[in-house]
């Protein structure tokens, strides 16, 4: 019988502890049973060759202990959405932390270094992907088969949104990105407030002075957009308030970037490099074209808004 108790024990291996003795008494019982009808058909004990057939038919050890966990998965059906959801926040957070680093590298050396932000972006998204997977794998297959809580258990029919038309359900992609371009612009604006004295003196590129008087501004502007993004995130879907409280952020946005798009330069050099003067000069009138551009997209979205806040009104 030693081939059987080599046999349950990479059985064993493969099962979690809190089922292990019960599922290895239970096979144990079936080998047996099976090489004592062996025993009667042949009217003798059956040969250690005879038992090696059996456990062959039986299969490879850890096959044989997957059947007995048939409900093991890597997230279950009913933790999937969950799971979705804090992948997609995950993706939020991954490319904030990237956007900042991007940042801090083009104030220091005013090199876009687009190539190593994408390779920040990969190596952040694969290290979040495998701990949000491992954290609902636990969740999904708990020790003792006892859920540790029940993501559902304080919904209500009445808490579901009023959403009558299709485009009312808030885009998870559309705000994530307008959550994430929102802090970083915060964060580019204010970066004297965030980066170390020791890298601020050491900053080649700023904002040129009639720039800096809109900081404030913008600032608090940008402060207002990141709550209601917030909110938005929480309360995936538009009412006629919100609608026109995201055409009131948006025109409040797009006027100073209009305003300033017409200042020259927008950013400046503190190191007086001649050599970077062209470069400067080019990167001040993308800048300047863009800025010019993203308002004229904000006033269009602002009056799309009012439009559907007008549709929800009929």
């Amino acid at each position: 019988m030693e081939l059987i108790d080599r046999y349950m024990n990479a059985v064993a291996q493969a099962l979690p502890e809190s089922r292990r003795d019960e599922i290895t008494r239970e096979l144990r019982a079936n080998i047996l049973d099976k090489l004592e009808a062996i025993a009667e058909e042949q009217g003798r004990d059956v040969s250690e060759a005879e038992v090696s057939a059996v456990l062959k038919e039986l299969g490879h050890p850890q096959k044989v202990a997957g059947s007995f966990l048939t409900g093991q998965q890597l997230v279950s059906a009913e933790l999937f959405p969950l799971y979705k959801q804090a992948l997609h926040f995950g993706l939020i957070l991954v490319f904030i932390l990237a956007l900042i680093q991007f940042g801090i590298h083009l104030l220091n050396s005013g090199d876009l270094a687009i190539a190593n932000f994408f390779y920040e972006m990969l190596s952040k998204t694969l290290i979040m992907f495998a701990s949000v997977t491992g954290v609902f794998y636990l969740l999904s297959n708990p020790v003792g088969g006892k859920a540790y809580f029940d993501p559902y258990q304080c919904w209500a029919p009445e808490k579901l949104p009023p959403v009558t038309r299709p485009w009312q359900r808030i885009s998870a992609c559309e705000q994530s990105v307008d959550f994430a371009s929102d802090l970083f612009a915060l964060l580019l604006l204010n970066y004297a407030l965030w980066i170390p004295s020791g890298q601020l003196a050491n900053l080649t590129i700023v904002f040129a002075e009639p720039v800096q008087q809109w900081v404030p501004i913008l600032s608090i502007i940008l402060i207002v957009s990141l709550v209601f993004g917030l909110w938005k995130l929480i309360y995936r879907y538009w009412t006629i308030p919100s609608l026109l409280l995201e055409a009131a952020i948006n025109v409040a946005i797009a006027i100073p970037l209009l305003l300033v798009s017409r200042l020259t330069p927008i950013v400046v050099d503190t190191a007086s490099a001649t050599t970077h003067l062209e470069v400067l000069k080019i990167g001040n009138g993308v800048i300047s074209t863009g800025l010019f551009w993203v308002g004229i997209w904000l006033i269009f979205m602002a009056g799309w808004s009012v439009y559907r806040a007008w549709q929800l009104s009929r």
